[in-house]
């Protein structure tokens, strides 16, 4: 009779554990995404050294532990001759790298980025000198920055 009494006790309980047991919040699971964002001015006259930044985010929180940043400058469909560096981390999520344009032109910058086991890839433009209306016009009919890019991905 006690054994009885004790595998009723031993199933009663079992399944008054599994009653409370509630589905984990899928928000605490899957953590927020990293935002990279490019500051650079719409336009720069060449030959000057211009500071870009990259400012990389986790939800309201500055990612300091970036595993790469890297800057890519390229001018617009000449990205064989690219330019690529790491860039530094300054402080609160920010990640820096000097650069000069030295000639006129439409330039697109992306910053590879991985921290978090994720990875994104944003890319901005940037108008460098005498450039025309027409060039401007062209470069935005061909897609702009968005038909350059490798894509921008982001992973867990």
């Amino acid at each position: 009779m006690k054994r009885k009494r004790l595998v009723i006790l031993f199933i009663s309980t079992f399944l008054l554990s599994a009653c409370n047991t509630s589905e984990p919040d899928l928000e605490s699971i899957i953590p927020d995404i990293i935002e990279v964002q490019i500051d650079l001015p719409e336009s720069s006259p060449p030959n000057e050294k211009l500071k870009i930044p990259v400012n990389v985010t986790q939800g309201d929180e500055p990612v300091d532990d970036a595993r790469d940043v890297v800057i890519e400058i390229w001018k617009d469909q000449d990205r064989e001759n690219g330019f690529l560096e790491e860039a530094k981390h300054r402080s609160d999520g920010l990640y820096q790298i000097d650069y000069t344009f030295e000639e006129d032109g439409i330039y697109l910058v992306q910053a590879h980025v991985t921290a978090r086991d994720m990875h994104s890839m944003p890319t901005k433009p940037i108008f460098v000198g005498d450039v025309s209306e027409d060039e401007i016009n062209d470069f935005n009919e061909s897609g702009g920055a968005a038909s350059e890019q490798q894509g921008e991905s982001q992973h867990h």
